[in-house]
């Protein structure tokens, strides 16, 4: 059980933005490192063993192939690994590339969670008070994607039943037509639901997520921790150097042990709730 994707909306959208935010600001290796194992660790806490073959299937090869261009068009840095077609391949550039893999691979995972916790019905319940519209065809949208994707797989295998067409062309030609067509009748479907249901005749606010003080608290300390972090990055006390040497300059042990706590927040939560459960187990 995911105990921390039971907070309210606003906790773990919030959570979710500026972890996405750190990650992509405080370009450093430790940092880049702590956040890739830290939403590598959450993926699996979401989806189990799934995310042992996602992990072999996609990110490993998208961070060697975001490595291995970084280093064969940047040439940057003095420590040369090899010379090929007189161009110096150097180590700087090979280390640049790793880490842009990692903070790449950060992201895709980050927002890869983010779709498993933040649903389109929590997603309405942040942005639905002083948004209400733009949350609303925001979540659409969000929704035709998989229901597009389920539409073309199964247009796409009855086309094979129907006829024998080799050309592979003509055959997606033919599935993109019947996708749009499908495509639009459901949105007049969706369209006319929403009429009937007196969609623009005045609304009024529901949401069933209630607001505790642990949300509250937790909200406090995510702000907290974020302008802590922002402010030790202006102050250079996240320094790291990739040319022409690398080095790591005035690199502040509490920044790096505030934002692992910050990376593994969701991690923490379950944790105490699977401890909490553990012990009312032993009282039984």
């Amino acid at each position: 059980m995911d105990r921390f994707s039971k907070f309210n909306p606003r906790v773990t959208f919030l959570f979710f933005v500026l972890i996405t935010v750190l990650t992509l600001v405080l370009f450093n290796p430790v940092y880049l490192a702590i956040s890739f194992i830290s939403a590598l660790c959450y993926k699996f806490k979401l989806e189990g063993k799934r995310t042992i073959a996602y992990f072999i299937k996609f990110i490993a090869p998208l961070v060697l192939l975001v490595t291995a261009f970084n280093m064969f068009f940047t040439h940057y840095g003095v420590t040369v690994l090899f010379t090929a077609f007189d161009m110096n391949f150097t180590f700087e550039g090979l280390f640049y590339g790793f880490c842009q893999g990692i903070m790449i691979s950060s992201l895709i995972m980050w927002f890869s969670c983010y779709s498993r916790v933040v649903t389109s019905e929590r997603f309405l319940a942040v942005f639905g008070k002083f948004a209400p519209n733009s949350a609303l065809v925001f979540s659409m949208v969000l929704s035709f994607i998989p229901r597009l994707r389920k539409n073309a797989s199964e247009i796409n295998d009855a086309r094979l039943l129907l006829d024998d067409e080799k050309s592979k062309l003509k055959r997606s030609i033919k599935n993109f037509s019947a996708l749009l067509s499908l495509t639009l009748e459901q949105s007049i479907e969706v369209s006319d639901s929403m009429k009937a249901r007196g969609f623009g005749r005045g609304r009024t606010s529901y949401s069933k997520f209630s607001f505790f003080i642990a949300d509250g608290v937790c909200i406090a300390a995510e702000f907290i921790a974020f302008a802590v972090l922002c402010v030790m990055r202006a102050l250079g006390k996240m320094t790291f150097i990739f040319e022409p040497v690398i080095r790591m300059d005035n690199i502040s042990v509490m920044s790096i042990v505030l934002f692992t706590i910050f990376s593994i927040l969701p991690l923490i939560v379950d944790l105490t709730e699977d401890m909490r459960w553990f012990y009312l187990k032993q009282k039984i």
